[in-house]
């Protein structure tokens, strides 16, 4: 997991300079992770009103609907505004490093971009899941942290093993490329390792929730609560794992133009 880190540390010094342009990017992710965890809040909220409708006034349950209501609009409208506005800073950023190059959408720079953008957002999502266990369920965090660690440990060995494998693919053959199809088939089955991977923690989690709620020592709203949030987990590293195989493969092809993804 710290060569996964170093690598991504490294990307992002590469891609985006100091000051502002990297402020920006920052900002963006949590922007990105507060939009979805902003998603459990409401959940919550509405499980609650459920729980509650019968013990609650119509006037009062008018007024939690309807804020209900804005807060989801709110978030879309604030996920929109982030994934849109960071191509505009992408490409500022290229601009100041002069790294625009004449291809188009075929320049490796802007994958990458798009997908350390991507790797960022769900590690803020990622801890940002971990203090919303914490503050509910501790004992469940903490098994939650231990699963994390080892899922994202397997993850970044497949990632280094395919950054390899498609630096590899790229001179084999005695120095001709491996077919397109070979890179994007490897690329694609490294990603879904990670996904299985990913699942199998999340399995492990609610094997261990079910548990926890069997025995009482979880409240069925905050077993329900948390559910969503292992499902939000799970979906983050198995996006996060897709996301740093396109990485590695984009990487890999630095210097070659590419194929439209």
């Amino acid at each position: 997991m710290i060569a996964l880190i170093k690598e991504l540390i490294l990307g992002f010094k590469s891609l985006f300079p100091g000051g502002r342009f990297r402020y920006v990017l920052v900002v963006l992710a949590m922007m990105g992770s507060v939009v979805s965890i902003s998603e459990l809040l409401v959940l919550k909220l509405f499980v609650d009103i459920v729980v509650r409708e019968e013990q609650i006034p119509q006037s009062e349950f008018l007024l939690l609907a309807a804020g209900l209501l804005l807060f989801f609009i709110l978030t879309r409208v604030s996920q929109y505004a982030q994934r849109t506005y960071r191509v505009k800073a992408f490409a500022r950023s290229f601009k100041a490093l002069k790294k625009i190059k004449n291809r188009g959408a075929r320049n490796p720079e802007w994958a990458m971009a798009f997908e350390l953008s991507s790797l960022l957002t769900n590690a803020t999502q990622l801890l940002a899941i971990l203090l919303f266990f914490t503050i509910v369920e501790p004992t469940f965090a903490l098994l939650n942290l231990a699963v994390l660690i080892v899922v994202l440990t397997l993850i970044g060995r497949i990632f280094a093993n395919h950054l390899e494998l498609q630096q590899r693919l790229l001179t084999e053959r005695g120095g001709k490329k491996a077919r397109p199809q070979r890179r994007y088939a490897e690329r694609i089955k490294a990603a879904e390792s990670g996904g299985l991977v990913s699942a199998a923690g999340m399995i492990i989690l609610l094997g261990s929730l079910l548990y926890l709620s069997y025995i009482q020592e979880i409240s069925i709203t905050d077993t329900l609560i948390i559910f969503f949030g292992v499902r939000l987990q799970g979906a983050s590293l198995t996006n996060s794992s897709r996301s740093l195989m396109r990485y590695a493969k984009a990487k890999a092809g630095i210097n070659e133009p590419e194929e439209d993804e």
